[in-house]
């Protein structure tokens, strides 16, 4: 749980090593540029049902907020030098937003990943690059900001895919699955700050909850449909439970690839 109050709500928190207190007091700068753009971050409802291709919108309009504020996408590379000569050079590691720890140096620094609906594994790449750079002092947070637990319950049966899919699924970037990396001692000794977007932050989410809760209505009537219907009418409860889910799934926005090419499927 974090240390540091009045965080911006909507989000759900997860906290390593007093990384909020070290970006309070260490960083207030990079701070406070992070927590207003937590603050005014907002995913219509609409951008959710993008398909693959193009990166998704919301996710570059976060990275572009924090670009405004002097982030930006950062390659270090970290070499072993003996009397001034090169002796080895580890690959290089790539953080999509970064801010510069000082005006002097921009070392130690903030690093900021969003992971919004990758294949889960990629959890396992930012950590190993906190990791590395914490380890060598380039890196004095590390900050992963996902979908939260709330709102992956949500999305993951309302929000489908052209093929009636879901969209959300569970092997991708989601809390529960950074969570567990994180418990088994992810990122080593580098202090992590975890941002679970919830429900609240996306616009007219109150549409989404009033779909899920017919579709979950409808499931029940279906398991049920003995009380419903007469011996031997399942064929018609199964009719019906498909024409009731169709009609709650079109008070959301339909389906859209961002440049024609398939959805990502789980």
């Amino acid at each position: 749980m974090p240390t540091v109050t009045n965080l911006p709500d909507g989000y759900s928190y997860g906290v390593t090593r007093y990384a909020d207190v070290i970006l309070q007091h260490a960083f207030p700068a990079q701070y406070r540029e992070l927590i207003e753009v937590l603050e005014s971050f907002e995913i219509g409802l609409a951008e959710l049902q993008v398909g693959g291709g193009n990166r998704t919108p919301f996710v570059a309009r976060f990275d572009a907020m924090l670009a405004r504020a002097g982030w930006g996408k950062k390659t270090i590379t970290i070499g072993k030098t003996i009397d001034g000569i090169t002796i080895s050079t580890v690959r290089g590691h790539e953080i999509d937003m970064f801010a510069d720890g000082s005006t002097t140096s921009p070392y130690p620094g903030i690093a900021v990943e969003m992971e919004w609906n990758n294949k889960d594994p990629f959890f396992d790449r930012d950590l190993l690059n906190f990791q590395a750079l914490h380890r060598e002092g380039a890196l004095a947070v590390g900050v992963i900001v996902t979908r939260g637990i709330q709102l992956q319950d949500l999305l993951k049966p309302v929000v489908l895919n052209r093929k009636g899919k879901g969209k959300y699924g569970e092997s991708t970037t989601h809390w529960s699955k950074l969570l567990s990396r994180v418990n088994l001692g992810g990122a080593g000794e580098c202090p992590l700050l975890l941002v679970g977007i919830e429900p609240p932050r996306i616009d007219s989410h109150e549409t989404m909850l009033a779909v899920r809760q017919e579709l979950r209505d409808a499931d029940e009537r279906l398991r049920h449909w003995r009380d419903h219907y007469g011996p031997g009418q399942r064929a018609l409860a199964v009719d019906e439970h498909r024409i009731i889910r169709a009609a709650a799934l079109t008070k959301l926005p339909a389906p859209a690839s961002a440049n024609g090419e398939a959805d990502l499927d789980d």
